[in-house]
C-alpha cells in the first residue's frame, strides 16, 4: 500500500519536528536532513499549518514545532492536511475513480471498506512512526 509523495514527505518533514521538541527547526533543515525540495516542503508545511498539526515562528530562530503531541497526530489526519486520497476506496457520486460508468454495483462493498480504513488509520500516530524511526536509526 503506498500513500503518494505529499504524505510521505509530510511524515518527514514531522519525523523531523517532532525529532526537535525543544526548537523550532527551519525548513532548510528539514529539506537538509530529509534531502527534499525545499518549494514543495514550504507548501506541505502551510497545508500542516493549516489543519493545526504545526505553529510557525518567524527570525533567526524561527522554524516549525508542531502544534500538539505526536500522539495526538494521526496519519488520518495528515492525510486530510495534504489532501492525499490515494487510501481511499471509496465511491462517491462527484468521482468516478473505480466506477466509470457513473453507477457502481460495488458501492456498498467500497463504502464499507473506506469506513474500515479510516478506522485504521485514525489508529497510526505520528509517535507510533517516530518510535519505529527511531528504532531503524539504531
Amino acid at each position: 500500500m503506498a500513500v503518494n509523495t505529499r504524505t510521505e514527505y509530510a511524515l518527514r518533514a514531522l519525523l523531523e519536528i517532532a525529532d526537535s521538541p525543544n526548537a523550532a527547526v527551519s525548513t532548510q533543515k528539514i529539506c537538509e536532513n530529509q534531502s527534499l525540495p525545499k518549494k514543495y516542503i514550504e507548501r506541505l508545511l502551510s497545508n500542516l499549518k493549516s489543519a493545526g498539526l504545526v505553529i510557525s515562528s518567524s527570525g533567526s530562530q524561527g522554524g516549525y514545532n508542531l502544534a500538539v503531541k505526536p500522539k495526538d497526530i494521526t496519519l488520518q489526519k495528515v492525510l486530510k492536511a495534504v489532501d492525499d486520497d490515494s487510501l481511499d476506496p471509496t465511491c462517491n457520486s462527484s468521482s468516478q475513480r473505480f466506477c466509470p460508468s457513473g453507477d457502481c454495483t460495488l458501492r456498498k462493498f467500497f463504502t464499507r471498506l473506506g469506513t474500515e480504513m479510516q478506522l485504521m488509520l485514525g489508529g497510526y500516530t505520528l509517535e507510533d512512526i517516530y518510535t519505529s524511526w527511531k528504532g531503524e536509526q539504531k
